[in-house]
Formats: structure tokens, C-alpha cells, sequence
């Protein structure tokens, strides 16, 4: 049995594939015990456009439907990732007033003002340089989102070397940013928020955990969170083992699940 999986996405995202029912089902089939929906709010969209007011409506459907066919064989919470806040905050929080939220994810898909709000998938990463370029506008964009604070969970960290490294091939690192990064996860250890492990898209990204992780530990962040990210209903579960091996090797003895927006330690 694997203990939970909380990033997940169904049709309410842009760009999910399955219902959350039939994510829910491939999660109970692979043994997962515990599972929290996030599907996207992107204060600003893949379209670069802003989006004051998100629309609980296919959420409260879609959920109640997978409750209704799930019953009580798997635990099904109820969260958001929030995406883009520092875009603008209100927006973010009238999002978060929605009744009965377990879980909060906040994580940054697009840049700042300054480069367009471009959502990173869409940017061609052609040279280090401009690599450097978006990822100091990156960080930037992280700092303003864990100085807000309203979220649970810190989403997939070294999100844009998906595309920067993984996907376009530069020869792009995070050692420059250490020192920044060093600060985000003082400001999440002392505001009491958790650190994600993302263990889906794409392995690349997997090495900046390990040391994410030795950072959190020995600046004394607790709270981890585990989400494979999973968008189709095949990929649900992907890496979870793995990471779960890996938040272990690095002296955690417990992942964090969130009820009612309050973190449970869950044994691993």
C-alpha cells in the first residue's frame, strides 16, 4: 500500500484527461490509500490572461460524483493549486474561501509582469543566458508567493528545469540560487508550511530534491508533501515509491497530508 498521493488533476484542469472519478479508481487499484484533487487555478492562465473569480461549480460536481462511486474504499480530500498568487492576491484568496478545502497547493506556472506572464511551458529556452533571465524572475515570483503565505504546500520547487533542462537540454543549475532558496525554506519552516516532493512528469527533476530536502531537514522543516502530479489516469502513482524512498534516506519518517487546511503526519 502506498499512504497518499495529494497533487492530482481531473477535466476541472485545463488540461487534465480523466474525471476524478476515474483517477480516484486508478489510485484505489494502485494501492494508494489516501488522495487529494488539485485541480489548477492560475490566477494568471496558460493564456497569459488574468482570471479574477474561480468557478467552484465542476469542482463541487465532479467531487461529489467520485465520493458517490468511491464510498469509503479510498479517502478522497478536497484542495486547489493555486497558481500564479503574486498576480493578484485578493484573487487568490476569495479562491480560498470555498467550504470544506482540505488542501492548499501553491505553486508559480508563469512568469512575472515584467516578462509577459508567459506560462514557462511555452517559452523556448534557446541559450543559458535566458534561461538565467526567467529563473531569476522565477525565484522572484516564489519569494512574493511564500512572503503571502495562504497555502499548505509549496509545489514542485524546481518546476521550470522541466522545460529549461529536461525538455530544451541547457545546462542550467539552481547552485546560483541556493542562497534564495536557503530563505524560502526558512520563511516555510517558520510559517509552518510543507515542502512538496514531486514525483511525476519528468525524473530530471528528481536530483534537486535530494538536496531540497537535506536543506529543509537541517534548517528544521518537518512537513513534507508527496503528489505525483498526475494529469491522465495512467500516470497516477508514478515515482511515488521512489519518492517516498527518498524523503526516508534523507531522515523523515513521516509525510504530511492536509484535512481541513491542518497537517496529519502520516507514517511512512
Amino acid at each position: 500500500m502506498l499512504p497518499a498521493d495529494i497533487h492530482l488533476h481531473s477535466t476541472v484542469s485545463f488540461d487534465g484527461h480523466n474525471s476524478r472519478t476515474e483517477m480516484a479508481l486508478a489510485a484505489r487499484d494502485r494501492g494508494i490509500r489516501t488522495i487529494c484533487f488539485t485541480d489548477h487555478y492560475d490566477v494568471v492562465n496558460e493564456k497569459n490572461e488574468f482570471v479574477p473569480v474561480y468557478d467552484w461549480t465542476p469542482v463541487r460536481r465532479e467531487h461529489q460524483e467520485a465520493v458517490k462511486a468511491l464510498g469509503n474504499s479510498i479517502e478522497l480530500l478536497y484542495g486547489l493549486e493555486l497558481g500564479n498568487a503574486p498576480a493578484n492576491f485578493s484573487a487568490a484568496a476569495r479562491a480560498l474561501e470555498e467550504p470544506g478545502l482540505d488542501f492548499v497547493l501553491g505553486s508559480i506556472h508563469n512568469s512575472g509582469q515584467e516578462l509577459g506572464w508567459s506560462d514557462y511551458y511555452y517559452v523556448k529556452f534557446d541559450s543559458p543566458e535566458l534561461s538565467y533571465v526567467w529563473l531569476d524572475d522565477y525565484f522572484t515570483q516564489e519569494e512574493r508567493l511564500v512572503e503571502w503565505g495562504n497555502f499548505d504546500s509549496l509545489a514542485h520547487l524546481p518546476y521550470p528545469l522541466r522545460y529549461i533542462a529536461q525538455r530544451d537540454g541547457q545546462p542550467v543549475t539552481l547552485k546560483r540560487y541556493e542562497e534564495r532558496i536557503v530563505e524560502i525554506l526558512c520563511m516555510l519552516i517558520q510559517n509552518g508550511k510543507a515542502l512538496e516532493v514531486n514525483s511525476g512528469k519528468n525524473v530530471h527533476i528528481m536530483p534537486e530534491y535530494g538536496w531540497l530536502l537535506e536543506r529543509y531537514r537541517d534548517l528544521g522543516g518537518e512537513l513534507v508533501t508527496v503528489g505525483c502530479d498526475a494529469h491522465r489516469s495512467e500516470d497516477v502513482g508514478v515515482g511515488l515509491g521512489q519518492a517516498y524512498d527518498l524523503i526516508r534516506s534523507k531522515g523523515f519518517r513521516y509525510i504530511t497530508v492536509f484535512r481541513g487546511r491542518k497537517p496529519c503526519p502520516v507514517r511512512l
